[in-house]
């Protein structure tokens, strides 16, 4: 699979369920550390600082622009670098044509790395084969039996065991301590131990924008490091579908 623009696509590719009910399939801690997959489209549209933050990280000038403007530049920027990336031709194409372009390469990439075919379906049923072949995988990782299971109490248990097993890796107490609450605490101490190990400046900021800017910053260098748990080849897409 081809590498992006690091930083783009370790923010897109954090998961454990750290990213949405399932990062594509990686369950509800994301839920808790990354709220939302933070694509182009995904920054908080009620948080205008934070818009502004983002598009300066970019490169974007936000002289005199207000936050729709801004989402829409960022989300342009966004797609174009990513097409560049895939040898995608933005020439002639809406941004919704070139996103959705980009997704269905991408879906593809994907779904061949699970043995998947993806001659003749589209997009939707490609996620939905991934999302469950992925389950599948993190169930096996995690030593969950799948069978007799719907994909929804398979989702539950293995969400479960990641924020127990990240809480125990990071030396967190799980005592008394409900599941989301913990989620809570291991997104934070996460996000403050990989800002500290990659000297970015935590004062008066949000545990958001710290992750933010890590990932924009240094994304390639928390790859490296194995400051989150990423999966390179697990990826969503905008839209809002943090679980397909």
């Amino acid at each position: 699979m081809k590498k992006m623009c690091a930083g783009m696509l370790l923010l897109l590719t954090f998961v454990v369920g750290f990213a949405g009910t399932a990062m594509a399939g990686d369950v509800e801690l994301g839920k808790e550390l990354g709220k939302r997959n933070f694509t182009a489209e995904q920054v908080n549209k009620s948080d205008p600082e934070l818009t502004k933050k983002y598009a300066e990280m970019l490169g974007i000038d936000t002289e005199g622009k207000d936050t729709e403007t801004l989402h829409k530049e960022i989300k342009e920027k966004y797609l174009q670098k990513q097409a560049g990336e895939f040898g995608i031709s933005t020439e002639g194409k809406t941004t919704e044509q070139l996103e959705k372009e980009i997704q269905m390469v991408w879906m593809k990439n994907i779904a061949k790395q699970y043995g998947i075919q993806t001659e003749g379906k589209d997009l939707n049923t490609l996620k939905k084969e991934v999302k469950k072949a992925r389950l599948s995988e993190q169930a096996h990782e995690l030593g969950i039996s799948t069978e007799g299971k719907s994909l929804k109490e398979l989702r539950k248990e293995v969400w479960e065991a990641q924020v127990l097993k990240h809480a125990e890796e990071l030396g967190i107490s799980t005592e008394g301590k409900d599941l989301r609450e913990l989620a809570k605490e291991v997104r934070h101490t996460m996000i403050h131990r990989a800002a500290e190990k990659l000297g970015v400046n935590t004062d008066g900021k949000s545990d958001e924008e710290i992750f933010h800017e890590i990932m924009i910053n240094h994304g390639e260098k928390a790859r490296e490091m194995k400051l989150f748990p990423f999966k390179e080849e697990k990826i969503i897409f905008m839209e809002g579908h943090p679980g397909m």
